[in-house]
């Protein structure tokens, strides 16, 4: 019945395909090139994606309504409105395309493994790397909007420079260069196009601020102000604001080539860590089937534990590389809110913010004054409060789970020792079809005998022996007999001894305490690789302040502006350090210099204090066209350095769970296994002879 029902489908899409094939070449040869532009309109390109665009449209609508669904298109949404923010429908429409591409695989992978394992420590496994998988395809998607978006904009940049040699007006050269652009950069350059037009231009531009795709936008959209304000010079013989978009652009090509570099060497690392949760089913299957000595390993506590603790290895590694990445491709992405079970913890718990308020230390303490540094340091949204929220509740998460856990644990060796049955000296632990009989058989026996011993207060090898003998029917001085009682009371002891330990809660509270300061360690480590990018963002101040300087009575406060505008590390000292510029110059960015401990940045802070009334502004800087190649191939060597560190990190932390998996879930416990089964053979032979 099946086969005909497979014939038939086969027939039916031969059929249609046949039919298909006929009416496309009577459309074509028949009802001439009118008909066949019918045909386009209804089955060609522009009507399927016309057709695709209005089911994004629709599914959007769809979604909204839905509070988990709307919850996962918003966080979609949210990245990719910092990359075009005018065109809604856009917006719509790549949301959605992301969103249905990350679900459908999503939602595929996870039914073809689930029904492939129906173990429910399995398919918890597979979830979590589900969810892990899911945010690494967005993340994968924005970015490659991201670098279509820099990629299109070398190209508007470099039709503006062809515009302007020509017109020498710099709105004409905009909308010229916005007419042959690629789309998204082309609605940009329209954009910028209109603030120049503008009748309040430094409203529209304080807007565009706001909603500019990245820094460079900020920049070419902030020189061409100035140019169309202030004017064009010539300067060592080239047009000043000539000279500013080629050195745009060669931080742009900069820019593209330091994340292809990073995507060619850390691509994937992250799912590499991630699907590794996937080979424990099959690892586990492969050593049980080949050695079935690692059964006994599998299924013990301590196989039990290096499990799960591999699950917490994976989530550190992603959580990790993820830190690695972010400065890198989600630079410019808002910075994330707090999770909604926090929230609601801290917000409707009283109890939960009494404590939080016991362990925040108090104002005028220096580990106050250090946490305060280190998150600023670190870039992080957290403030005080919330980073000890985030303590507290993982550690009482970890907490509770290592108790749970280790109950488990107890129970999962009692119904080791009940229901397996015993292990016999075969080959690599492997029973033969009759041994595995009498194991089991035994194992039967051996657990209705425990079942009857639930009840008794004191139990011994002497006073089972009368009882087993009851059962067997055999006589109390059969050596057997004897043999069986002690089997019997080395199991009874074994559960006996299956209770939560002191030492047990000893190992909780460690661990609790481990998982206190995980929160803060990732701080340090997020401190560490900022660190490593502060020089990159020294040599950008770098390119700011050559282009400004060539402007006419351009003054240090405006200089500051810019570095705030377009910094990410340093953005809140020099925002500190504007909010105190009116009240002494020099003193502000005394205290700017002190506040940032990064040499090649305090070098900056000393050359504007030299400029607020001593010098002027290009005089203090002049170093940057004069050394202009030393400067070119000291960022060159940095950027290698930043590049083989993070490659370095990244390939220790993607690899890891992948390690730990080979190792300790599978070669340390199979070599253990093996050595210990050696000697207790050894042991038998030498009894033997």
């Amino acid at each position: 019945m099946n086969n005909w029902l497979l014939t038939g489908f086969f027939f039916g899409m031969f059929l249609l395909f046949m039919i298909a094939f006929a009416l496309i070449a009577f459309v074509k040869n028949a009802e001439g090139r009118r008909k066949s532009d019918v045909f386009e309109r209804l089955f060609g390109k522009r009507a399927s994606r016309h057709r695709l665009n209005l089911l994004y449209q629709k599914s959007y609508v769809q979604f909204q309504r839905l509070p988990l669904l709307r919850k996962y298109i918003w966080k979609i949404r949210k990245r990719l409105e910092v990359l075009d923010s005018f065109d809604e429908y856009a917006i719509r429409r790549q949301t959605m395309h992301i969103a249905f591409i990350t679900l459908s695989s999503t939602a595929i992978l996870v039914l073809l493994f689930c029904l492939i394992s129906r173990d429910v420590f399995t398919i918890f496994f597979i979830l979590f790397g589900a969810v892990v998988l899911n945010g690494v395809m967005i993340t994968t998607f924005v970015n490659r909007v991201e670098d279509r978006m820099l990629k299109q904009s070398i190209t508007l940049f470099e039709d503006t420079r062809h515009q302007f040699q020509r017109t020498r007006n710099v709105e004409e050269a905009i909308y010229e260069a916005s007419l042959t652009a690629p789309h998204e950069a082309a609605r940009h350059g329209e954009r910028i196009y209109e603030i120049l037009t503008a009748d309040d231009q430094h409203k529209a531009l304080d807007i565009y601020y706001e909603v500019a795709p990245n820094k460079y936008y900020k920049m070419f959209t902030g020189f061409s102000f100035l140019v169309s304000e202030f004017g064009d010079r010539i300067v060592r013989n080239s047009s000043m604001y000539l000279s500013a978009i080629a050195k745009l652009i060669q931080d742009v090509n900069y820019e593209i080539l330091r994340r292809e570099r990073l995507n060619y060497l850390l691509k994937g690392l992250s799912t590499i860590a991630v699907l590794s949760v996937l080979f424990v089913k099959p690892i586990e299957l492969w050593a049980k089937t080949y050695f079935p000595v690692m059964s006994d390993f599998y299924s013990s506590k301590l196989g039990f534990f290096i499990k799960v603790f591999f699950f917490l290895v994976v989530l550190l590694c992603y959580e990790l590389i993820k830190k690695l990445l972010a400065n890198d491709e989600a630079r410019y992405v808002a910075k994330s809110e707090r999770l909604l079970w926090e929230k609601l913890l801290y917000t409707k718990i009283p109890l939960l913010r009494w404590i939080v308020d016991r362990f925040v230390p108090a104002p005028h303490k220096k580990a106050h004054f250090q946490l305060m540094v280190l998150i600023k340091e670190a870039n992080s949204y957290l403030t005080l409060e919330w980073l000890y929220v985030q303590r507290l509740l993982l550690s009482g998460i970890i907490l509770i789970g290592t108790v749970f856990m280790f109950f488990y644990m107890h129970s999962l060796s009692i119904q080791h020792v009940l229901h397996d049955p015993l292990r016999g000296t075969g080959i690599f632990g492997k029973l033969g079809p009759d041994e595995l009989v009498v194991a089991q058989k035994n194992t039967d026996f051996d657990r209705s005998v425990l079942v009857m011993l639930r009840e008794t207060a004191e139990v011994s090898p002497s006073s089972l022996i009368p009882l087993v003998s009851t059962l067997t029917e055999t006589s109390s001085n059969d050596a057997t007999m004897i043999f069986t009682a002690n089997r019997i009371y080395q199991k009874y002891v074994d559960i006996q001894n299956e209770y939560f330990k002191w030492w047990e809660l000893l190992v909780c509270l460690l661990l609790a305490c481990a998982a206190f300061h995980i929160p803060l360690w990732l701080l340090y480590f997020q401190k560490k690789i900022r660190y490593m990018e502060m020089q990159d963002e020294v040599d950008q101040f770098h390119t700011i302040i050559s282009i400004l300087a060539q402007f006419e009575r351009m003054d240090v406060e405006t200089v500051l502006e810019w570095m705030e505008r377009y910094s990410v590390i340093f953005k809140d000292p020099i925002k500190n350090c504007l909010n105190n510029y009116s009240s002494g110059q020099e003193e502000a960015l005394e205290i700017l210099g002190e506040e940032v401990a990064f040499e090649p940045f305090v070098r900056v802070v000393e050359k504007l204090r030299l400029s607020v009334e001593k010098i002027p502004l290009l005089q203090a800087f002049d170093d940057l066209e004069l050394t202009k190649e030393y400067y070119a191939e000291k960022r060159k060597e940095h950027f290698s350095r930043l590049i083989e560190r993070k490659a370095f990190w990244g390939r220790i932390f993607g690899l890891a769970p992948s390690m730990y998996l080979i190792f300790l879930y599978l070669v340390v416990p199979m070599i253990y296994l093996s050595m210990t089964q050696a000697g207790a053979s050894f042991e038998q032979i030498r009894n033997v002879q």
